[in-house]
């Protein structure tokens, strides 16, 4: 007899967290709602993160574990989603959800009727905890929160956020990437104009760890692999967007090109293809630009087109990190 279909699918991708799994899932297990399940995907671990699952699994049948070879982060999600039988669905890494995320995020979606709810998050460290948040309060458009996305306005996440199931069907493509992966699934979802609700909630941990993806080294040629992924799928839906898929690839590139620019280690690529290119699109684009982008930071891209002037850009640049790493400080 199949079981009656829960709430809200949790989607957990899990692969060599042994260490992390525990927290994890004894956060899952204190949520205050309790119509869900949890879908914990053993992405070929080869530690001990497959008994640590199927001990939570055994003490609560909410929690289901499938296992699976090795193929990574958005092949676990696929293989999460395709099993899934919630009307929602949330994302949780190996994180931590406070007790009332859940009940927060589910009255809120179906009070509003809105297609996705997000709540704020906090960065979590061995040394201490700071809250980040959105400064964003009640509704907005799935385009307006594709735009802010793409202008790194908003975190592009998949956790911290609950979706109508619906949204994932077989047209959302999971790119099995090594950053930024859940922007590019977010850039698809929200390509559809769903309605988009923001509560003033601090309900998702985002664990710091060392030795992350997300603190890896950032490498040119990722970045173009990137730019052209995101690029072709917004033009692949330049349709539901209005015909506005060249402006927001614009969007999406100049952010990815600013990120890597910005870290100074990094070679400098301004002559390469996708600088002069993106020169020439932030030009044509330019009233669409400005409304997200500082005549400062405009600025630099113009001034790294010089290789003579790199040392002024990673100076300017340098000076702007400390101030962002001083406000952060100053904000706890």
């Amino acid at each position: 007899m199949q079981p009656p279909q829960p709430a809200v699918s949790i989607i957990i991708p899990a692969y060599n967290l042994e260490q992390y799994l525990d927290a994890t899932l004894e956060s899952v297990e204190r949520q205050t709602f309790t119509d869900f399940e949890a879908i914990v995907v053993d992405d070929g671990s080869k530690d001990g993160t497959r008994a640590v699952a199927c001990r939570h699994a055994e003490r609560d049948p909410r929690i289901v574990v499938v296992h699976k070879e090795n193929g990574g982060v958005a092949r676990a999600r696929e293989t999460a989603l395709e099993r899934a039988r919630g009307r929602y669905v949330t994302f949780l890494d190996d994180d931590l959800f406070e007790p009332e995320m859940l009940q927060r995020l589910v009255d809120e979606i179906e009070r509003s009727a809105c297609d996705v709810v997000c709540c704020d998050y906090k960065r979590i460290s061995s040394s201490y905890e700071a809250p980040v948040r959105s400064g964003r309060t009640g509704e907005m458009s799935g385009l307006e929160f594709l735009e802010a996305l793409l202008c790194n306005e908003v975190w592009g996440g998949l956790w911290g956020k609950l979706y109508r199931r619906s949204l994932f069907d077989g047209t959302i493509r999971h790119y099995p990437l090594r950053l930024w992966q859940d922007s590019a699934v977010n850039i698809q979802l929200f390509s559809r104009n769903p309605r988009v609700r923001f509560i003033d909630y601090v309900g998702y941990g985002y664990v710091q760890r060392a030795g992350s993806s997300n603190h890896s080294r950032l490498d040119f040629d990722y970045c173009r692999l990137y730019c052209e992924t995101v690029s072709a799928e917004l033009r692949r839906r330049d349709a539901e967007l209005a015909g506005r898929a060249d402006c927001f690839a614009t969007l999406s590139t100049l952010r990815v090109y600013l990120t890597y620019f910005c870290k100074s280690r990094n070679p400098w690529a301004g002559d390469s293809d996708l600088a002069r290119n993106l020169r020439r699109d932030v030009a044509r684009y330019r009233r669409e630009v400005r409304r997200h982008y500082s005549a400062a930071r405009l600025a630099l891209l113009d001034l790294d087109r010089w290789h003579a002037l790199r040392p002024l850009v990673v100076l300017i640049v340098t000076l702007l990190r400390w101030r962002k790493s001083l406000e952060r400080r100053l904000s706890r």
